[in-house]
Formats: structure tokens, sequence, C-alpha cells
């Protein structure tokens, strides 16, 4: 799956979302200028013997230029406000509809069957593992992907959904939703709540010109009818948002799928996941009050009996593409499950190994992850000990007194674990780093603040060295926000730079190393490069966080080069695939994981 190309689509699909919220607010003002304009002639009629002035009269006047940029100002501020609201990610958009947040070390058997799913496919993917949360009330099958990137994404799974998948159509779910993040899907998605939010107030504010306008007198009256044409327009306005929604909606479930089953190699699992929610009867539905909004959130419709703009494909023809031999029953596999669960699901007070059995056990995430010592893992899943796992990892070494701040017994904690952190190679100290984003979530921000400042004086005390430089650039892109797009010049030389530390650290060799940069450099299109040298820790710090904000396309390029720069001399070595791990994490970019 073309993962930048399905990137790019999204941002030509938000231009058009764009275009056409432009058309529908558009068309709302000059209907509800019409509307005014109307009462506005019934309401204030001319002196006697005076003609009544004509609608076109009004529509010409400067009431109409108020009424417009009033229109547009309501709109645009609800909006504008609905978009900040949902600053805070995904996160507040599960804890919107009573999303309980997991944690790896008081989970039950089924959520941490869930955990240690989402986990492989984070680390499958090239990303920081998200936080999870699940929809306790909810008894339909359902899930979904929530955030404005991989930063900040989040994953969601209703209680129906864990109680009634088994662990390949658990990953088939999850692996779709993986899909939306990795498509672009999701800024779109939530760009998409803040548009309609605006739209559907003008409704609000007909409901309240309504209830307002108490009494028999005539201005009252014509009160009620500007409320009931408002409201009217509201829901106008509404369903034309709802059906762009739908539209945008409706294909990018047919790609995800399709990404789940090349990402699991299984399509049984998620073909059998679409079944499961044709035979419940529960089905997909999701029954919270602020679920409807997010409705093209989800992996299935929340309101499954509503066929006319539905956000999602008819299960049949999502099954079909999957199955395109499939027999239509859903029975058949409720009864397999049945057997299966009572034959196999684990008891509830009993946690899942994360290896199990099954076609996504393959992939080199779960070789990753059962490689981690059990003490180290279970630390990066709660907020302090993940802190204290943090500073270990950049610790400089037995004899450094650089944070007098540092509690004794957090001090202890680290000389505890430095020795344990010894022992991992640098890809699983790594891969150790992208468990730690949910734990470190949870820290106040304060906490986050001065973890950050102790976290870069560590750095600073041994600024020359892979390694230590390799874990500030991992933690600094968990605890602090996208840096500021970088001009096209300074994009050029971050890659540069970017292309010159891979391969000074692949090669051993002069020659060799100024032979992969320059390969790397033609491959983005800059054939009058400088090779760098020695890395500048320092200026890579700066600016690679930065690279985030290339382009789609320009990503896919500086992929190819990275590919490239490796390949030269014809060793993939383990500090080479240590760095490439990174680079995913910091440009946001699916990389495919490589055998250890």
């Amino acid at each position: 799956m073309d993962f930048f190309a399905q990137q790019d689509q999204a941002r030509r699909r938000t231009g058009q979302l764009v275009g056409l919220f432009i058309l529908a607010v558009l068309c709302i003002i000059a209907l509800i200028n019409l509307l005014t304009q109307m009462l506005f002639i019934s309401l204030d009629p001319p002196p006697n013997g005076q003609p009544l002035p004509s609608l076109m009269d009004r529509l010409m006047s400067m009431d109409t230029v108020m009424i417009g940029v009033a229109t547009l100002a309501v709109i645009t501020l609800v909006s504008l406000f609905k978009w900040l609201m949902l600053r805070g990610g995904g996160a507040a958009v599960a804890e919107s509809m009573g999303g309980r947040r997991l944690n790896a070390n008081t989970a039950t058997g089924q959520e941490q069957r869930l955990l240690n799913v989402v986990e492989e496919m984070a680390i499958a993917a090239g990303t920081s593992v998200p936080p999870v949360y699940l929809l306790d009330n909810e008894s339909g099958i359902n899930a979904f992907a929530a955030g404005h990137s991989p930063r900040d994404a989040v994953i969601g799974v209703t209680r129906g959904a864990l109680d009634a998948f088994d662990r390949n159509q658990l990953q088939g779910v999850i692996a779709h939703e993986f899909s939306h993040i990795l498509n672009g899907d999701m800024r779109l998605n939530l760009r998409l709540m803040a548009v309609l939010a605006g739209i559907l107030f003008i409704s609000h504010i007909g409901e309240l010109l309504m209830h307002s306008s108490r009494g028999r007198s005539k201005e009252s009256g014509q009160l009620a009818l500007l409320g009931i044409g408002l409201l009217v327009l509201g829901w106008i306005g509404t369903l034309f948002g709802k059906a762009i929604k739908a539209a945008v909606s409706r294909q990018r479930e047919f790609l995800a799928d399709a990404s789940a089953v090349q990402f699991t190699r299984n399509p049984n699992g998620i073909a059998d996941a679409l079944k499961l929610i044709g035979a419940s009867q529960f089905s997909s539905s999701v029954n919270h009050a602020n679920a409807s909004e997010s409705s093209h959130l989800f992996f299935g419709n929340i309101r499954p009996k509503t066929h006319w703009l539905a956000t999602h494909p008819p299960l049949e023809d999502r099954i079909r593409a999957i199955e395109p031999h499939w027999d239509g029953k859903y029975a058949p596999v409720v009864k397999q499950m049945a057997r299966r669960q009572a034959a196999q699901q684990p008891a509830p007070s009993q946690p899942e190994a994360a290896a199990a059995p099954s076609p996504a056990s393959r992939l080199m995430a779960v070789t990753l992850l059962a490689a981690l010592p059990a003490t180290l893992k279970d630390a990066s899943h709660e907020p302090e000990q993940a802190r204290e796992l943090a500073l270990a990892l950049l610790w400089p070494g037995p004899d450094y007194d650089g944070l007098p701040e540092l509690h004794s017994a957090i001090r202890s904690s680290i000389e505890v674990l430095v020795p344990q952190l010894a022992e991992l190679t640098p890809r699983q100290k790594l891969t150790l780093l992208e468990l730690m984003p949910p734990a470190l979530g949870m820290l106040s921000d304060n906490q986050r603040t001065l973890l950050l400042e102790q976290l870069q004086r560590l750095w600073q005390a041994q600024p020359d060295q892979l390694g230590p430089w390799i874990v500030w650039s991992t933690l600094n892109h968990f605890l602090t926000p996208a840096p500021k797009p970088l001009p096209r010049n300074a994009e050029k030389d971050a890659s540069l730079a970017l292309l010159g530390l891979l391969a000074h650290q692949g090669h051993s060799d002069e020659q060799q190393r100024e032979r992969a940069f320059f390969r790397g450099a033609n491959a983005i299109t800059v054939y009058n490069a400088q090779w760098p040298g020695d890395p500048d820790w320092p200026k890579l710090s700066d600016t690679l966080p930065a690279l985030v904000h290339l382009r789609p396309e320009q990503k896919r390029k500086l992929i190819r080069a990275i590919e490239l720069c490796v390949a030269q001399d014809g060793v993939e070595s383990e500090q080479e695939k240590v760095l490439v791990q990174l680079f995913a994490l910091l440009l946001e970019a699916p990389i495919a994981l490589q055998d250890a």
C-alpha cells in the first residue's frame, strides 16, 4: 500500500472539503438573507400610501452585507472553537465519548491482549505506541483511531468488540485503524468535525429563537418564524455537511480494509470481524450522545440501520472486497467463535503473552517486544517509572552529579535500571522508547517540562555520541509539540544532514560514506550537495524534527534516499537499522521494519 500517495490524497481531499464548505456556507448565507429580508418587509411596513420595497431592493441593501458578515462570523468562530477543543488530539475525542484509558500493568486478560496487539502494530509501523481507550458501556462491535498525527493519536475499542473478537480479528481491526493513522485520515476527520459544528450551530440559533419567542405579539410570531427558518436551514446545511462527510469517509474505509489485509497478511482476521458485526444483535452501534459527530472515525456505522448518508460502505460490500466468494452467511462465524473462545480465551486475571501464535506474530515487532526484559517493559507502562527509565537511558555514568534536584530514591532507581539497560542492544532500546509515550503522556505539564529540561542536560553532558543523541531525539519527539516548518532551503539542508548522519554511521570507509551520501542526495534531486563530514549533533537535533512537515511526495523521496544510502555497501548495519527506525518516528512516515 502506497501510504504516501494516500496521505497526498487526504491532503487534496482537505482542499476539496474547504471548497465544499465554502459553497455550503455561501448557500446558507444567501438563504438566511432571503428569509430575514422577507421578515423585515413584513415587520417594517412603509408609511401609508408608500409602496412596499421590493425584495431585490432589500437584498441589495447594506443590511444584506451585515447579515452575511454576521452569519459567516458565527459559523467561522464556532468551527474555530470546536477545532481548539480538539487540540487535545485523539485523547479529547475518546474521553468525550466516555473512553477509559487502559494501563498495561493493571489490565485484565482481554485488555492486555488489546494492548499487546496495539504495541505490535505500532512497532511494526515504525511509529510510537498510542494510548488505548476502552468504551466500557458500548455493547456494539466497533473501534476508532483519532488524533491530528501519530504524535497524539489514540486507539479506541468498544467493550462489545473486546468481548467478541479473537486475536486474529482484533489484529485485523487494529491494523485497519493504524492504516487511518498512516494514511493521514485522522486530521481530515477532525477537520470534518469542526466544519460540521459551525454549520450545525445555525440550527441551535433557530432553536434558541423559537424558545425565546413566547407571546402572542406580531413580533414574537415573526421571531418564531425566523427561528423555524434558521432551524430548517441549519438542518439542510448539516445534511449537506453529512453528505460530504459520508462521501469522504466511505472510500477511505475500503482503503483501510485493504491496508489491514496487507499489514497483517491475514485476510480472514478483518473479514471475520466484519461478519461478527453483521451477526451481532448490537451490530456496530455506539449509543453515546457525543458519538454522532465522530461517526466517521469508527470502524463500522454507529447507526447501522441508517443507510442513507452512511459514513461506511455496506458490510456485504466490504466483506466481498476481501472475500469475493463469500456465501453471504454471518451465523457460522458466530458458532465458530463460540467454540474457539470456550477453548482458547484466557482467564480474565491472566494477561496474555505478547507473542501468541498468529500470522502477524511473524512481524519483527513481535520478536523485538518479546526480547525485552519484563521488568523494563513494565516500567515503560507506568508514568513515574517511565520517567525514571527515560533518565536512566541518558544517564552519563555512576559519577554524574549534574541533577542535584533528583530525590535520592529516584537516583537509586536510576542506578538499578542503568545496568539492565546496558545489556540491551541499541535497537531494543529504541523499541523500549517507542513503548513509553502513553505513560509519559500521563505526566502533568509541569512534570513533562521538568523532565525535558533534565533530559536535555543529560544529553548535553555527552553531546557527541550516537546512542545518547538517539535517546534524546526520540524522547524530545514524544515530549514536545511538532516544531514550526522550516523554510524551503532549510528543509533541503536538514534532509542532507540526515543523509550525512546515516552515511557517516553506516560506513567505516570515507569513500563509501561519501558515495552513500551523494547517492541519497541525488535521490532528493540535490545535485550540488557538499559532503557534511562529521555529524553536527546540536544542529541535527534542532532541524531534523521539523522534517515532519514535509509534503508526502517529499517524504517519499527522502525515504527512497534513505534506502539508497543504506544499500550503498550492500550491508545494513545495526546502527543503520536503528537510525532508519528513528527517522520513521521523526518523519511520522511508514518505513518497513527489517529483520535483525
